[in-house]
């Protein structure tokens, strides 16, 4: 194993970090290793633990807990006092769990229940904890000499403390509860993507209410250590323990972000600080210098241990925004030179893969050349290779024939990346979006807003887009902030632009829109290079189309000279006879019937019927509706009016034979940082446990049947779905579903984002659950889709079933509908 995959494993960085800290402390004082002293950093570390591995899963479900330290100091008062009151360990040891589960509770209350912010919510609680400890206490500590409450924190079984010993037993407690039951899965999807652990069927607001009662339960075991250690409840025990938790936490690898975190950092991580706290102490250092030592240390360690954390600390070149030189006035106006970019034999090398290999091609002035190739073929390396992101580690980029090197080269090259997932702010107007990172001055230092207003006003103004500058993003048509996406890339004085698909979120009109943008942008002298997996589009706006897979260069074509079914086969390798599949099937009984439902918002009076063994889709402008339906089917939105029955019984929405492919994957579908095993056992859990209790092998073969049925790339039930293609995390989130094995499949823009080989892949999936009598409602926005594969057609306008189209039906009746017009084709809506 190379250094640096080594540097990856936090346990091995912190285990050297605390045999250095012991090494240094020992040579400094040979007292320090002294087996007393051993002995006492033992104990110490065991209370910084048994929180830590509590802090631990908080932090996995995307929380925070600042009140541990005080609810250790709460809990013990409590203890002492039911102590002294009855004599009693036993209820000694009762009243502190049961003080620390109802704190945690309140915890749990505020954040789960009422909304409230974990860090404000935990910071009032340390402040009632702490008062609580203080008024019930008196202010003095309450002395205990039990044997049995002594007992946790001072005796020792052998050389080893019985203090480390339930400290361990804690951990393997906290390990099985994580990795080995449904509720440890839940915590790590609860922090992965809430909204799609909610969207799943996991009670997301009871599982932050748990987690926050067991760590006050754990503060109080925590609290009962510390009772045995010093023989005495205090008031003040626990002052700055849940920073020292925290740290022990982050430190050992858990992200603060969610879904992510390891119970072995935090132990070995616990030691550490044990030591460091430990060995300052012992060496007499003023508690000033403490703080420092230990904040420095604990910097160095996370800075180490997560390699990531040091790219905030690198200085970083932000592009100042120029004037508008007549230069670049020329450039918009369409009378600036011809320019050229050309890639030589570029290749791209990252551990275990070669994500580029060989490609070469060249992309002029005032031409669109699409960008053609599978999910995971290498498309979005080689645009992050054009805007100098990666560097290549073989070949050459060029730029009018002199070659690119170094960021700088590429910040002056005049290349802007349009991204599919916006990259703006919904909080600020659009003229400070158009200046993010790049905001000019006035000769004082202050912010140029009229310079900011005039600038945006003129973009666009050129680009005819009737946008005001003042508006806030958020409010905006999603359309709309697509366009000013791309007005903010014509602002840099950009010469080629890189549109990743820029029409998945338009609607048919903005898509229009965008298209007539393009138009201007060439005749002003831009290049284009365009992503989509659109054929219409390749075909409707490209001069030529450019072909990648596996990361290899596979060839280009003219347009003209090429069609659908030549590109399909250059991108998969392999001939697609059609990717739009239907297959008939012998129709069933009645599975859904909707009457008149409304939501009371958008969807006013939807009408349909779907039967087993058919494909219904639902077609219409965006915001007619559409989804609207599927959700409210579901249970995901609420009914307010109208009727839905499901096989025959009357439902609110939602059933357990029904489940829902959401729109948005990445904000409904899956959980980035969950394995694909883990992802597409999500909710097949539930039913399938053993009281609470993970199947191993069971979840195992799933997963492996799923991956193998789906065709999931790369086949490895460990690799975190975040890290896979489009296309391959689709496939994830409809397997997750049909591992359920319904009998009602709604599916919302199933194919969106993904490439032409998957789309075929998903639809003769799709078609088999139609031969094996699985009733399917589907919403898309590609007309050719929904004609290819439905065996009828709902129209949907302002909310409405407009009325039925029946298999051969064309754009043109369907648009007609959707508009309000009368088709030829429509019949009522049933």
């Amino acid at each position: 194993m190379k250094l640096r995959d080594l540097l990856k494993h936090n346990v091995f960085i912190l285990f050297i970090l605390m045999v250095l800290a012991i090494g240094v402390f020992g040579a400094a004082d040979p007292q320090f290793l002294s087996p007393w002293n051993l002995v006492s950093i033992a104990r110490q570390s065991a209370i910084i633990a048994i929180v830590a591995f509590a802090m631990t899963a908080v932090i996995i479900a995307r929380g925070i807990d600042i009140s541990v330290g005080s609810l250790l100091a709460a809990s013990g008062v409590v203890a002492g006092l039911a102590y002294v009151a009855t004599q009693s360990a036993i209820l000694a040891l009762g009243a502190a769990l049961l003080s620390g589960a109802a704190l945690g509770l309140v915890n749990g209350a505020l954040i789960g229940l009422a909304g409230v912010s974990p860090f404000i919510a935990t910071l009032a609680t340390m402040a009632l904890a702490r008062g609580l400890a203080l008024s019930l206490s008196g202010s003095s500590s309450i002395a205990i000499a039990d044997p049995i409450l002594l007992f946790l924190g001072s005796a020792q079984i052998g050389p080893v403390p019985v203090s480390v010993i339930f400290a361990a037993l804690a951990f393997m407690g906290w390990q099985f509860l994580l990795n080995r039951t449904v509720f440890g899965r839940w915590i790590f999807a609860v922090g992965g993507s809430a909204t799609t652990a909610s969207a799943t069927g996991i009670p997301v607001r009871r599982v932050q209410v748990l987690i926050y009662v067991l760590s006050g339960v754990a503060a109080a075991a925590g609290t009962i250590v510390s009772i045995g250690r010093l023989g005495s409840a205090q008031p003040l025990a626990g002052n700055g323990l849940e920073f020292t938790a925290i740290t022990a936490a982050i430190i050992g690898g858990a992200k603060l972000s969610g879904g992510k975190g390891s119970l072995y950092g935090t132990a070995v991580g616990a030691i550490l600080l044990g030591v460091i706290n430990t060995g300052l102490s012992f060496m007499e250092v003023p508690q000033i210098i403490i703080y420092f030592v230990t904040g420095g240390l604990i910097l160095v360690a996370v800075l180490i241990s997560q390699p990531e954390s040091l790219a905030g600390l690198l200085p970083r070149r932000h592009a100042r925004m120029p004037a508008r030189s007549a230069k670049t006035n020329r450039r918009m106006r369409g009378d600036a030179g011809a320019r050229q970019i050309e890639l030589r034999g570029v290749g791209k090398l990252f551990p275990g893969v070669k994500a580029l290999d060989g490609v070469s091609f060249s992309l002029r002035s005032s031409e669109v050349v699409a960008l053609a190739g599978e999910n995971g073929a290498g498309k979005s390396t080689l645009v992050k290779c054009l805007s100098g992101i990666y560097t290549p580690d073989e070949g050459e980029i060029l730029l009018d024939g002199t070659p690119l090197r170094g960021a700088a080269a590429f910040e002056k090259a005049g290349i802007s990346v349009i991204h599919q997932h916006f990259s703006l702010s919904p909080d600020l107007t659009v003229a400070e979006n158009m200046f993010l990172g790049r905001e000019p001055r006035t000769v004082f230092g202050t912010l140029d807003r009229r310079r900011m207003l005039a600038e945006t006003r003129r973009v666009l103004d050129e680009l005819d887009l009737d946008i005001a500058p003042t508006s806030l993003l958020g409010l905006l048509p999603v359309g709309e902030q697509q366009m000013v996406e791309i007005a903010r890339a014509a602002l840099s004085d950009a010469w080629m632009f890189i549109m990743d698909e820029p029409t998945s979120a338009l609607s048919n009109r903005e898509r229009d829109r965008l298209y007539e943008i393009i138009t201007m942008l060439r005749k002003r002298g831009a290049g284009i290079l365009y992503i989509s997996h659109k054929m219409e589009e390749i075909f409707s706006q490209c001069d030529r189309v450019v072909v990648l897979r596996d990361g290899s260069f596979v060839g280009e074509r003219p347009v003209e000279d090429t069609d659908d079914a030549e590109i399909i086969a250059m991108m998969v390798g392999r001939e697609i006879e059609d990717v739009f599949l239907h297959r008939d099937a012998p129709v069933g009984k009645v599975a859904v019937e909707v009457r008149e439902l409304s939501d009371g918002k958008r969807l006013k009076q939807a009408e349909l019927t779907l039967r087993q063994g058919e494909i219904v889709a639902l077609a219409g402008l965006m915001g007619s509706g559409r989804s609207e339906v599927l959700r409210c089917i579901a249970g995901l939105s609420k009914r307010k009016g109208g009727l839905i029955r499901i096989f025959g019984e009357e439902s609110a929405g939602g059933h357990r034979d029904v489940v829902y492919v959401p729109e948005d994957r990445h904000l409904e579908g899956f959980v980035g940082p969950m394995s694909i095993r883990d992802n597409i056992a999500l909710a097949w859990i539930s039913r399938h446990s053993w009281f609470g209790v993970l199947r191993r092998r069971a979840l195992d073969a799933l997963a492996h049947d799923q991956i193998a049925a789906l065709g999931v790339r790369p086949p490895q039930p460990e690799k975190a779905v975040g890290k896979l293609s489009g296309g391959n995390q689709q496939k994830v989130v409809i397997g997750k579903w049909l591992a359920m094995e319904p009998r009602v499949v709604l599916l919302d823009e199933p194919t969106r984002g993904v490439d032409v080989g998957a789309k075929s892949e998903l639809h003769r999936l799709i078609a088999d659950l139609k031969e094996q009598g699985v009733a399917i409602l589907m919403v898309s926005s590609e007309l050719p889709e929904i004609i290819g594969v439905a065996d009828r057609i709902i129209v949907m306008a302002e909310g409405r079933s407009v009325g039925e189209l029946p298999r051969g039906a064309s754009e043109r009746d369907i648009m007609a509908l959707a508009f309000g017009q009368d088709s030829p084709m429509s019949v009522a809506a049933e």
